[in-house]
């Protein structure tokens, strides 16, 4: 009886755990999630993370200096998805198969003054998981839904 209690216990516990995660992970359909991001400033490289939720990324465009590294971080409940620029320059496979999954790319000096424009494979379609990453403050903007 105890062993069915504790059972029961850790399942609720577990439950509970993925209620806490459902409710930040919201949509990334059509609006995107705030403004894009600035460069950081002063010091080194710096690494900038972009949650990977249901159907969206958050935010959806970023802009960073030459040499920052942007991190992809899995915080939905729904796999399947991938962060593949359109021109071919990165692609993270179908790494997001869990909460917590990642996926690194560092920009270096090399790609200043570019945009990349990257969607999942998955969802770019159906659910508009569209995204950007501007290097440099003189990167052209994102085309639009990007």
């Amino acid at each position: 009886m105890r062993g069915r209690r504790l059972r029961t216990g850790f399942l609720g516990l577990m439950a509970a755990a993925v209620v806490t995660v459902v409710p930040g992970c919201g949509g990334g359909g059509g609006g995107g999630g705030g403004t894009p991001t600035e460069p950081p400033t002063g010091g080194g490289p710096s690494v900038v993370t972009i949650q990977v939720v249901d159907d969206g990324y958050e935010p959806r465009s970023v802009t960073i200096k030459p040499g920052d590294t942007v991190r992809w971080v899995m915080q939905g409940v729904h796999v399947g998805h991938t962060v593949t620029a359109l021109n071919d320059a990165f692609d993270s496979g179908f790494v997001f198969d869990s909460a917590g999954a990642t996926f690194e790319r560092q920009f270096p000096a090399g790609e200043d003054g570019q945009t990349f424009e990257y969607s999942c494979v998955t969802h770019s379609e159906c659910c508009d998981m569209k995204g950007s990453v501007r290097v440099g403050s003189n990167a052209p903007p994102p085309n639009p839904g990007y």
